[in-house]
């Protein structure tokens, strides 16, 4: 049975990875299409509204956490988690959404075995440590390959338009306010995809914490399911809705919205039933898929770095699952060393709730 659950996680883990690889490709259809960024990360949140809301209600799930302090931590924690995430898609607005994902699996891995261990006390395995050096990397590769690619096609757009019928005396200064409009998409979608990877990998940690002891449904709701209160006023301060929306663009954003609730399912019920660092790590499949619905979708060619930097983190990932599986088939067939060994999958893990009372009564 454990051996089975095990094999769940990762399964979930990377049904999730195809998702969140195809959500930022879906989104940037809808904003070239000229629907503004904030209208699209409502979509998502309409979209987890529509499913985890009623789906609680129905099962009969717990509208509150065990203590009015968890209940608290829960609300904090979407709050975290709503702003991350609108962070992270608009980021992919800005940049290529596979540079986007690329600096999200970089950081996630490491930044999440931190904070796993500073609130969890969470040990990471030997073969998380593998994935992650394997996996940094693989996104090393990946980034510098993107960032000659950007700098041979600003030279390469500065070049057709210097050569184009324009009036010595404003070329230049409208070449450089290209060169600056170009430098400072890059910056902005950078830095939201840093801050936006950061607040998901708190969120992915204090949601693990909550899962030991709170349904999953409990979970969804106040992390995931009340992100739409926050973003409706935003949109309306920041954006102008755009409603008149051809078919294409419509069914653009109903998919982004739609694959975003069942990833995020996935990826809670592999939280759940796996190390959070090694659920981060196996996402990092969306690396290499985003490449390819880029290049199916979007027409970006790569250059050949970034598909070796793809190729290496899609090792890290066979490698993570592989060692998993054949750790859970060991520890089935010695139920002693599964007892003793550090599997993420242990009742005992202490929780953020747990963690706070024990400081209060420290004091």
């Amino acid at each position: 049975m454990e051996a089975i659950k095990a094999r769940e996680g990762i399964a979930l883990s990377l049904i999730s990875a195809v998702g969140f690889s195809l959500i930022p490709i879906l989104a940037r259809l809808a904003a070239d299409a000229g629907v503004p960024g904030f209208q699209v990360v409502l979509v998502n949140e309409l979209a987890n509204v529509f499913l985890f809301i009623p789906l609680a209600i129905f099962c009969k799930a717990p509208l509150r956490g065990n203590t009015w302090k968890q209940t608290l931590l829960m609300i904090g924690t979407g709050t975290v988690r709503v702003i991350a995430a609108s962070m992270s898609l608009l980021s992919s607005l800005y940049i290529p959404p596979a540079a986007t994902i690329a600096i999200g699996s970089g950081m996630k891995p490491f930044t999440t075995a931190i904070i796993s261990w500073l609130i969890l006390r969470e040990s990471v395995g030997w073969e998380n440590i593998m994935g992650i050096i394997i996996q940094v990397t693989g996104v090393g590769l990946v980034a510098g390959g993107m960032h000659l690619r950007t700098t041979a096609d600003q030279a390469n757009n500065l070049t057709d338009y210097m050569n184009t019928t324009v009036p010595a005396n404003v070329t230049f200064g409208t070449s450089t306010n290209i060169q600056n409009g170009a430098v400072r998409d890059f910056v902005i979608g950078v830095v939201l995809a840093f801050l936006g990877t950061l607040g998901l990998v708190i969120t992915n940690v204090m949601s693990r914490s909550f899962l030991q002891n709170v349904a999953q449904l409990t979970v969804l709701v106040f992390v995931e399911g009340l992100g739409f209160f926050l973003v409706l006023p935003i949109m309306f301060i920041f954006n102008t809705p755009v409603w008149d929306l051809d078919v294409f663009t419509i069914a653009s954003l109903t998919g982004q919205g739609t694959l975003y609730s069942v990833s995020i399912c996935c990826m809670y019920r592999g939280l759940k039933l796996e190390k959070a660092s090694t659920v981060e790590i196996l996402r990092g499949v969306a690396i290499a898929l985003a490449y390819v619905f880029q290049f199916l979708i979007l027409h970006i060619v790569a250059v050949l770095i970034e598909y070796l930097g793809a190729t290496v983190i899609a090792i890290s990932i066979v490698l993570v699952a592989t060692l998993g599986v054949c750790r859970s088939s060991k520890n089935n067939d010695n139920p002693v060393n599964a007892q003793t060994s550090n599997d993420g999958n242990r009742d005992d893990i202490p929780t953020v709730d747990g963690t706070i009372n024990m400081a209060m009564d420290e004091l």
